[in-house]
């Protein structure tokens, strides 16, 4: 071999050993669903026992057990950020609400009925876990996760590289006449970058999509969401980490026992949408009083009927159809709710739900309505419900009148259709 190829072979074998090694197992995280059949654990067994109809996943198994191990005291509480951290880091890609329960070192007999309450009234498969931190004293921590699970997706690695595309593949499963999938359009794809407005792709009728996004590094959050005339549904949510090591859940903060005044809460709520509007070089949105009691109303009914939901049937219709009753001309709605134990954690909520940042990000919107209503409990520290109505006024600002397009006072107004 001549002598400067033999320096060439070395100078490569030089370079490649100098290169720091990459973390394969890491790098091959997918996100993905991982049902199993076998009850792998005592837990899992338990938990299986007494919901027949919900299906263990691994994938939620370990996000679950990242919450546990990051819940060092036993009143931590469980954060919405520390929440979507450990499904990020576990690569469950559904939209999955965990809970909490502290025994003195029995079973958690009453998360569990909490369970079997959502798999009861969800027609759509459901995906559970559970996981335990047992203390010095044998009192154990239990956290549960739940999910629904109406469509599957095609695993998909949760480590990109910049400019990396990505594919999106859906199945949604087999329908039924009370499952929502089956009366609704194609489903859109949100995705939030680690700066910037929120973006959208719709999924066409194959639902598949390769998406060519990923130009910055850092976190992003990914959504998939199905809109129909009546229900909106996040029916997938999952984060990819673009050039980024994933960072692990944190030690959990201990529950607090003080209570946040509801009208304070609104004013530093409506302060932070702006800043996050600021933020992605947005214009700040005003406050609109008029619309206000509405919105506080509706939360005050979330919050009697511990219920987080536009509409409550029998109840109300919601915000934007009283609004529409007693106000001319009519308002363009996009509204975010949340219950959470202070306004931070609510607004954590929704901004960690790229379709629902999206509202609070709305270009064309130029006023804001805030309403929160605090829960009526007195066995544990009360949570906040909040209400945001982000507004859009097409015709100019709406004066309180009459539904028949009749003013006080006899005046008339148009009628905007």
């Amino acid at each position: 071999m001549p002598r400067s190829s033999a320096l060439w072979v070395l100078a490569a074998l030089v370079l490649a050993a100098c290169k720091p090694p990459t973390p394969a197992a890491e790098r091959r995280f997918e996100v993905r669903f991982r049902p199993d059949p076998v009850a792998a654990s005592p837990e899992a067994q338990w938990l299986l026992d007494r919901l027949p109809d919900a299906t263990w996943d691994k994938g939620l198994a370990r996000a679950v057990f990242h919450l546990t191990s990051a819940a060092t005291d036993r009143s931590a509480r469980l954060t919405p950020s520390a929440m979507a951290r450990a499904t990020a880091l576990a690569g469950y890609p559904g939209h999955a609400r965990f809970a909490r329960e502290l025994t003195g070192g029995g079973w958690p007999e009453r998360l569990v009925a909490q369970l079997q309450d959502v798999v009861n009234r969800t027609p759509q498969p459901v995906d559970v876990a559970l996981a335990r931190r047992v203390h010095g004293d044998g009192t154990t921590l239990w956290i549960a996760g739940i999910a629904q699970r109406p469509v599957l997706v095609d695993p998909i690695p949760r480590d990109l590289d910049l400019d990396e595309l990505l594919p999106v593949q859906l199945e949604v499963l087999a329908p039924t006449s009370t499952d929502p999938m089956s009366r609704i359009p194609d489903p859109i794809l949100f995705i939030a970058p680690p700066h910037g407005p929120v973006q959208s792709y719709p999924l066409d009728a194959t639902r598949a999509r390769w998406v060519d996004a990923f130009h910055e590094p850092g976190v992003w959050r990914l959504e998939v969401v199905a809109q129909g005339e009546r229900d909106t549904q996040v029916v997938l949510l999952w984060t990819q980490f673009v050039e980024v090591d994933p960072e692990p859940v944190g030690v959990l903060p201990r529950a607090s026992t003080d209570v946040q005044d509801p009208m304070v809460a609104a004013t530093s709520l409506r302060e932070a949408v702006n800043a996050l509007r600021s933020d992605a070089g947005l214009r700040p949105l005003s406050r609109f009083e008029p619309f206000e009691p509405l919105a506080r109303e509706h939360a005050a009914w979330m919050a009697s009927s511990g219920r987080v939901a536009h509409t409550l049937p029998g109840v109300t219709q919601g915000v934007a159809a009283r609004a529409a009753a007693a106000f001319h001309p009519r308002a363009r709605h996009r509204q975010d709710l949340a219950a959470a134990p202070t306004w931070e954690e609510a607004l954590d909520i929704v901004t960690l739900s790229p379709g629902h940042k999206r509202n609070l990000l709305c270009e064309s919107c130029t006023h804001l309505s805030v309403g929160v209503a605090l829960e009526p409990v007195v066995d544990r520290p009360p949570r906040l419900f909040v209400v945001w109505e982000v507004l859009e006024f097409p015709q100019g600002e709406p004066m309180r009148g009459r539904s028949d397009g009749r003013m006080p006072g006899g005046a008339n107004v148009a009628d905007p259709g």
